[in-house]
Protein backbone atom coordinates (compact mmCIF):
# COMPACT_ATOMS: atom_id res chain seq x y z
CA UNK A 1 0.00 0.00 0.00
CA UNK A 2 2.82 2.36 0.94
CA UNK A 3 4.71 1.59 -2.29
CA UNK A 4 1.72 2.58 -4.42
CA UNK A 5 1.44 5.92 -2.65
CA UNK A 6 5.09 6.58 -3.30
CA UNK A 7 4.79 5.72 -6.99
CA UNK A 8 1.84 8.02 -7.69
CA UNK A 9 3.76 11.30 -7.26
CA UNK A 10 6.54 9.90 -9.41
CA UNK A 11 4.06 8.94 -12.15
CA UNK A 12 2.50 12.41 -12.04
CA UNK A 13 5.96 13.96 -12.30
CA UNK A 14 6.84 11.90 -15.34
CA UNK A 15 3.49 12.70 -16.96
CA UNK A 16 4.09 16.42 -16.46
CA UNK A 17 7.56 16.17 -17.93
CA UNK A 18 6.18 14.27 -20.94
CA UNK A 19 3.55 16.95 -21.53
CA UNK A 20 6.19 19.69 -21.33
CA UNK A 21 8.39 17.83 -23.77
CA UNK A 22 5.52 17.41 -26.24
CA UNK A 23 4.66 21.11 -25.90
CA UNK A 24 8.23 22.18 -26.52
CA UNK A 25 8.44 19.88 -29.52
CA UNK A 26 5.24 21.41 -30.95
CA UNK A 27 6.61 24.90 -30.48
CA UNK A 28 9.81 23.90 -32.27
CA UNK A 29 7.83 22.43 -35.18
CA UNK A 30 5.69 25.58 -35.53
CA UNK A 31 8.76 27.84 -35.30
CA UNK A 32 10.54 25.78 -37.93
CA UNK A 33 7.53 26.03 -40.24
CA UNK A 34 7.33 29.81 -39.77
CA UNK A 35 11.04 30.22 -40.45
CA UNK A 36 10.73 28.09 -43.60
CA UNK A 37 7.80 30.23 -44.80
CA UNK A 38 9.70 33.46 -44.17
CA UNK A 39 12.76 32.10 -45.97
CA UNK A 40 10.63 31.02 -48.94
CA UNK A 41 8.99 34.45 -49.16
CA UNK A 42 12.39 36.14 -48.92
CA UNK A 43 13.80 33.88 -51.63
CA UNK A 44 10.83 34.64 -53.89
CA UNK A 45 11.28 38.38 -53.33
CA UNK A 46 15.01 38.12 -54.04
CA UNK A 47 14.32 36.16 -57.22
CA UNK A 48 11.79 38.75 -58.38
CA UNK A 49 14.25 41.57 -57.67
CA UNK A 50 16.99 39.73 -59.62
CA UNK A 51 14.64 39.30 -62.59
CA UNK A 52 13.78 43.01 -62.52
CA UNK A 53 17.48 43.93 -62.39
CA UNK A 54 18.24 41.56 -65.27
CA UNK A 55 15.46 43.03 -67.39
CA UNK A 56 16.63 46.56 -66.63
CA UNK A 57 20.16 45.53 -67.59
CA UNK A 58 18.89 44.14 -70.91
CA UNK A 59 17.11 47.41 -71.66
CA UNK A 60 20.20 49.45 -70.82
CA UNK A 61 22.31 47.15 -72.99
CA UNK A 62 19.87 47.56 -75.89
CA UNK A 63 20.02 51.33 -75.49
CA UNK A 64 23.84 51.28 -75.33
CA UNK A 65 24.06 49.26 -78.53
CA UNK A 66 21.62 51.60 -80.27
CA UNK A 67 23.52 54.71 -79.19
CA UNK A 68 26.81 53.10 -80.24
CA UNK A 69 25.45 52.45 -83.73
CA UNK A 70 24.11 56.02 -83.96
CA UNK A 71 27.49 57.38 -82.86
CA UNK A 72 29.26 55.30 -85.49
CA UNK A 73 26.86 56.54 -88.17
CA UNK A 74 27.39 60.16 -87.10
CA UNK A 75 31.18 59.72 -87.18
CA UNK A 76 30.94 58.25 -90.67
CA UNK A 77 28.86 61.23 -91.78
CA UNK A 78 31.44 63.64 -90.35
CA UNK A 79 34.24 61.84 -92.18
CA UNK A 80 32.37 62.04 -95.51
CA UNK A 81 33.52 64.53 -98.19
CA UNK A 82 32.50 68.12 -97.41
CA UNK A 83 29.83 69.82 -99.50
CA UNK A 84 30.65 72.83 -101.64
CA UNK A 85 30.20 76.19 -99.89
CA UNK A 86 26.79 77.81 -100.30
CA UNK A 87 26.35 80.59 -102.84
CA UNK A 88 26.45 84.14 -101.52
CA UNK A 89 23.31 86.29 -101.41
CA UNK A 90 24.76 88.65 -104.03
CA UNK A 91 25.38 85.81 -106.49
CA UNK A 92 21.87 84.47 -105.96
CA UNK A 93 20.27 87.88 -106.57
CA UNK A 94 22.45 88.44 -109.65
CA UNK A 95 21.40 85.13 -111.16
CA UNK A 96 18.65 84.50 -113.65
CA UNK A 97 15.04 84.25 -112.47
CA UNK A 98 15.93 85.25 -108.88
CA UNK A 99 12.61 87.05 -108.44
CA UNK A 100 10.73 84.12 -109.95
CA UNK A 101 12.42 81.73 -107.55
CA UNK A 102 11.35 83.93 -104.66
CA UNK A 103 7.74 84.11 -105.87
CA UNK A 104 7.64 80.35 -106.42
CA UNK A 105 9.09 79.57 -102.98
CA UNK A 106 7.02 76.97 -101.14
CA UNK A 107 6.02 78.80 -97.98
CA UNK A 108 4.29 75.69 -96.63
CA UNK A 109 7.73 74.60 -95.46
CA UNK A 110 7.49 77.34 -92.83
CA UNK A 111 4.22 75.78 -91.65
CA UNK A 112 5.95 72.41 -91.46
CA UNK A 113 8.68 73.95 -89.29
CA UNK A 114 6.03 75.47 -87.02
CA UNK A 115 4.25 72.14 -86.76
CA UNK A 116 7.58 70.54 -85.86
CA UNK A 117 7.88 72.96 -82.95
CA UNK A 118 4.36 72.10 -81.80
CA UNK A 119 5.09 68.39 -82.02
CA UNK A 120 8.21 68.88 -79.92
CA UNK A 121 6.21 70.74 -77.27
CA UNK A 122 3.51 68.05 -77.16
CA UNK A 123 6.09 65.28 -76.82
CA UNK A 124 7.94 67.27 -74.15
CA UNK A 125 4.67 67.65 -72.23
CA UNK A 126 4.10 63.89 -72.33
CA UNK A 127 7.64 63.27 -71.07
CA UNK A 128 7.39 65.93 -68.36
CA UNK A 129 3.97 65.15 -66.93
CA UNK A 130 4.17 61.37 -67.30
CA UNK A 131 7.83 60.64 -66.51
CA UNK A 132 9.76 63.67 -65.23
CA UNK A 133 10.74 61.75 -62.07
CA UNK A 134 11.75 58.65 -64.03
CA UNK A 135 15.32 57.85 -65.13
CA UNK A 136 16.18 58.83 -68.69
CA UNK A 137 15.39 55.34 -70.00
CA UNK A 138 11.90 55.62 -68.47
CA UNK A 139 11.36 58.96 -70.20
CA UNK A 140 12.51 57.45 -73.51
CA UNK A 141 10.00 54.63 -73.04
CA UNK A 142 7.07 57.04 -72.55
CA UNK A 143 8.09 58.99 -75.66
CA UNK A 144 8.43 55.72 -77.53
CA UNK A 145 4.81 54.83 -76.70
CA UNK A 146 3.65 58.18 -78.10
CA UNK A 147 5.54 57.63 -81.37
CA UNK A 148 4.35 54.02 -81.62
CA UNK A 149 0.79 55.32 -81.46
CA UNK A 150 1.52 57.94 -84.11
CA UNK A 151 2.72 55.12 -86.40
CA UNK A 152 -0.39 53.00 -85.68
CA UNK A 153 -3.54 53.37 -87.81
CA UNK A 154 -5.57 53.02 -84.60
CA UNK A 155 -4.52 56.44 -83.32
CA UNK A 156 -4.14 60.01 -84.63
CA UNK A 157 -1.27 60.55 -87.03
CA UNK A 158 0.50 63.31 -85.14
CA UNK A 159 2.25 63.64 -81.78
CA UNK A 160 -0.12 66.33 -80.54
CA UNK A 161 -3.13 64.34 -81.79
CA UNK A 162 -1.99 61.29 -79.83
CA UNK A 163 -1.06 63.14 -76.64
CA UNK A 164 -4.28 65.16 -76.46
CA UNK A 165 -6.66 62.50 -77.76
CA UNK A 166 -9.86 62.67 -75.70
CA UNK A 167 -8.65 65.63 -73.64
CA UNK A 168 -11.80 67.58 -74.45
CA UNK A 169 -13.78 65.13 -72.32
CA UNK A 170 -13.71 64.84 -68.53
CA UNK A 171 -13.13 61.12 -68.91
CA UNK A 172 -11.60 59.25 -71.79
CA UNK A 173 -8.36 61.18 -72.21
CA UNK A 174 -5.52 58.89 -73.22
CA UNK A 175 -2.93 60.69 -71.10
CA UNK A 176 -4.38 61.69 -67.74
CA UNK A 177 -2.41 64.92 -67.40
CA UNK A 178 -4.37 66.41 -70.32
CA UNK A 179 -7.68 66.34 -68.45
CA UNK A 180 -6.98 66.13 -64.71
CA UNK A 181 -5.68 69.66 -64.15
CA UNK A 182 -2.00 68.73 -63.91
CA UNK A 183 -1.10 71.29 -66.56
CA UNK A 184 -2.33 74.12 -64.32
CA UNK A 185 0.52 73.53 -61.83
CA UNK A 186 3.74 75.53 -61.99
CA UNK A 187 6.47 73.92 -64.09
CA UNK A 188 9.76 72.75 -62.70
CA UNK A 189 11.98 74.80 -65.03
CA UNK A 190 14.95 72.45 -64.92
CA UNK A 191 12.90 69.34 -65.64
CA UNK A 192 10.82 71.10 -68.29
CA UNK A 193 14.00 72.22 -70.08
CA UNK A 194 15.34 68.67 -69.93
CA UNK A 195 12.04 67.30 -71.29
CA UNK A 196 12.10 69.72 -74.24
CA UNK A 197 15.72 68.85 -75.04
CA UNK A 198 14.95 65.13 -74.96
CA UNK A 199 11.83 65.58 -77.12
CA UNK A 200 13.85 67.53 -79.68
CA UNK A 201 16.54 64.87 -79.80
CA UNK A 202 13.97 62.09 -80.23
CA UNK A 203 12.15 63.87 -83.05
CA UNK A 204 15.53 64.53 -84.69
CA UNK A 205 16.08 60.77 -84.87
CA UNK A 206 17.84 59.87 -81.61
CA UNK A 207 15.26 57.30 -80.64
CA UNK A 208 15.62 53.93 -78.95
CA UNK A 209 12.74 51.41 -79.05
CA UNK A 210 13.06 50.66 -75.32
CA UNK A 211 9.32 50.04 -74.83
CA UNK A 212 9.48 47.18 -77.37
CA UNK A 213 6.59 48.35 -79.59
CA UNK A 214 4.36 49.24 -76.62
CA UNK A 215 1.26 51.37 -77.17
CA UNK A 216 0.06 51.39 -73.56
CA UNK A 217 1.54 51.72 -70.08
CA UNK A 218 0.46 52.30 -66.51
CA UNK A 219 2.05 52.96 -63.13
CA UNK A 220 3.03 49.81 -61.28
CA UNK A 221 0.84 50.70 -58.27
CA UNK A 222 -2.43 50.43 -60.24
CA UNK A 223 -4.10 47.60 -62.16
CA UNK A 224 -6.26 49.00 -65.00
CA UNK A 225 -8.96 46.76 -66.41
CA UNK A 226 -7.40 46.68 -69.88
CA UNK A 227 -4.01 45.33 -68.77
CA UNK A 228 -5.20 41.70 -68.66
CA UNK A 229 -6.09 41.85 -72.37
CA UNK A 230 -2.72 43.24 -73.49
CA UNK A 231 0.69 41.69 -74.13
CA UNK A 232 3.35 42.88 -71.62
CA UNK A 233 6.53 44.18 -73.23
CA UNK A 234 8.65 45.79 -70.49
CA UNK A 235 8.77 47.08 -66.93
CA UNK A 236 10.82 50.27 -66.68
CA UNK A 237 11.04 52.38 -63.57
CA UNK A 238 7.55 52.73 -62.10
CA UNK A 239 5.77 51.90 -65.37
CA UNK A 240 4.63 48.66 -66.98
CA UNK A 241 4.37 48.64 -70.78
CA UNK A 242 2.06 46.68 -73.09
CA UNK A 243 1.23 46.27 -76.75
CA UNK A 244 -1.96 45.25 -78.48
CA UNK A 245 -1.83 41.46 -78.88
CA UNK A 246 -1.45 40.09 -82.38
CA UNK A 247 -3.68 37.38 -83.80
CA UNK A 248 -0.81 34.93 -83.40
CA UNK A 249 -0.49 35.81 -79.70
CA UNK A 250 -4.23 35.41 -79.14
CA UNK A 251 -4.27 32.04 -80.92
CA UNK A 252 -1.33 30.80 -78.85
CA UNK A 253 -2.87 31.72 -75.51
CA UNK A 254 -6.68 31.77 -75.77
CA UNK A 255 -7.18 31.00 -72.08
CA UNK A 256 -5.26 34.10 -70.99
CA UNK A 257 -7.45 36.32 -73.15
Amino acid sequence: MTDRRLHKPQEAHWTLRSLLAVGLLSVCVVATALIATVNADRAAADHKAQLAIAEEADLVADLARYLASETAAARTALDAPRLKPARSTASVLAGDNALTDFVDFDFTTLTVAKLGGEERTCLAQAIYYEARSEPRIGQLAVADVVLNRVASPLYPGSVCGVVFQGSQRRTGCQFSFTCDGSMQARLNKRKWKSSKELAGAILAGIRAPVSRQATHYHANYVEPYWAAKMTPTASIGTHKFYKIPSRRTIAAAPAAM
